[in-house]
C-alpha cells in the first residue's frame, strides 16, 4: 500500500478522463458516435496491452472463466459509453460530466433487482436525495425547451441519463465477474468487445478523418486508455473507500476544460443538483465502507480446578473479501 501514490494516480485518472470527454466534444458534431466509440476502445487498448506486458500480467489478462459474461458485459458497457458519448454533441461537457453521477445511485436499484442484494433502508434515503439532484440538474434542459431553445438540451440530457442508466447496470454485472475474474481481465476484454461493437456499426456510415480529427481520436483513445490505466492502480496502491471519492475530482476538470475549450459555463442549477448527487454519493461511500461490528463470542469459564480446552471457542479472526 502507498496511499499517497494511490491518490495521485486516482486524481490523474480523472484528469485524463476529463480531456477524453473534452476530445469527444471537438467531434462529436463531425464524427459518428460509434466510430468514437471504436477509436476510443481500439486505441485505448493499446496502453492496456502495453502495461499489462510491461507489469508481467497479460497471462492473466487473457485467462477467464466467463467469457459470455465479458461480452454481454462489454456490450452494455459500450451502450453507456455510445450514450454519454452522443450526449456531448447536445450538452455543454461539465453538465455531461455531472449526470454521470447518477451512476452509482442507479446501481443500488439494479443491485436490488437484478442481484437480489437485501437493500438497507438509508440506500433507499440516499437515493432519493440524490433523484432530487438529478431533477435539479434535468430542470434547465426543460426550460431551455420551453423557451424556444429547441430540443437540443434536453435531448442531450436525455442521452447523458441514460447512458449513466447503462453504467449503472454494467456496474451490477462487473460486480458479477469481479467472482471470478481479475481486473486485468475485465479492463481487456471490455476494451476488446468495445472495439469489435464499435467496428460493426461501420457499414452505418463512417468518415474519414483528416489530420486534425485523426489527432484528437488518437488522442481520446490514449487518454482514455491511460485513465484506466491510472484507475487500476490506484485501487492497487491505496484503498477503494480513499480513491473513489475522488472520482468527482472529473467535474472539477471538466468545467476547466469546458471554460477553456469551448467557452461553456455550466448552468448554476446542474451544479446544484451535481452538489447533491455527489454528496449522496459519498454519504453511500461513507456508510458503504463503514467497518462491520465485530461480534465476539463469550469464553465459557474453565471448570473449577481444570483448564479450558484447547477448542474453546474465541474470537475468530475477521475475513476480508477480495471482491469488496
Amino acid at each position: 500500500m502507498n496511499v499517497p501514490a494511490g491518490i495521485g494516480l486516482q486524481i490523474a485518472a480523472t484528469f485524463f478522463f476529463a480531456v477524453m470527454s473534452a476530445l469527444v466534444r471537438m467531434v462529436a458534431d463531425e464524427v459518428p458516435s460509434g466510430e468514437i466509440v471504436f477509436a476510443r476502445s481500439f486505441i485505448g487498448l493499446l496502453p492496456v496491452v502495453v502495461w499489462l506486458a510491461w507489469s508481467g500480467r497479460m497471462t492473466g489478462a487473457l485467462v477467464t472463466r466467463q467469457p459470455f459474461g465479458h461480452v454481454v458485459r462489454g456490450l452494455v458497457g459500450v451502450s453507456a459509453m455510445w450514450l454519454s458519448f452522443a450526449a456531448l454533441a447536445f450538452i455543454p461537457l461539465a453538465e455531461a460530466v455531472a449526470f454521470s453521477y447518477a451512476t452509482p445511485l442507479v446501481a443500488v436499484v439494479l443491485a436490488a433487482v437484478l442481484l437480489g442484494e437485501r437493500v438497507p433502508a438509508y440506500r433507499w434515503l440516499v437515493l432519493a436525495i440524490g433523484m432530487g439532484g438529478i431533477v435539479l440538474m434535468l430542470w434547465p434542459s426543460f426550460s431551455h425547451a420551453s423557451v424556444g431553445s429547441g430540443p437540443g438540451p434536453l435531448i442531450g440530457a436525455g442521452l447523458a441519463l441514460a447512458g449513466a442508466v447503462g453504467a449503472g447496470f454494467a456496474i451490477t454485472q462487473v460486480r458479477h465477474l469481479t467472482r471470478t475474474e481479475t481486473s486485468e481481465a475485465i479492463v481487456f476484454y471490455f476494451s476488446l468487445v468495445a472495439s469489435v461493437a464499435g467496428l460493426a456499426t461501420l457499414p452505418l456510415g463512417w468518415v474519414m478523418p483528416d489530420g486534425r480529427v485523426a489527432l484528437i481520436l488518437a488522442g481520446m483513445g490514449l487518454a482514455g486508455g491511460i485513465g484506466q490505466i491510472c484507475v487500476t492502480s490506484a485501487i492497487r496502491h491505496a484503498p477503494a473507500s480513499v480513491v473513489a471519492p475522488l472520482n468527482y475530482a472529473t467535474l472539477i476538470w471538466a468545467t476547466v476544460l469546458g471554460i477553456i475549450l469551448f467557452g461553456e459555463w455550466p448552468a448554476p442549477l446542474v451544479i446544484a443538483g451535481a452538489m447533491v448527487v455527489i454528496v449522496a454519493g459519498l454519504v453511500l461511500i461513507w456508510r458503504e465502507r463503514r467497518p462491520a461490528p465485530r461480534i465476539v463470542a463469550s469464553r465459557p469459564e474453565p471448570p473449577a480446578g481444570g483448564c479450558a480446552s484447547a477448542d474453546s471457542p474465541g474470537e475468530a479472526p475477521p475475513v476480508q473479501d477480495d471482491a469488496a
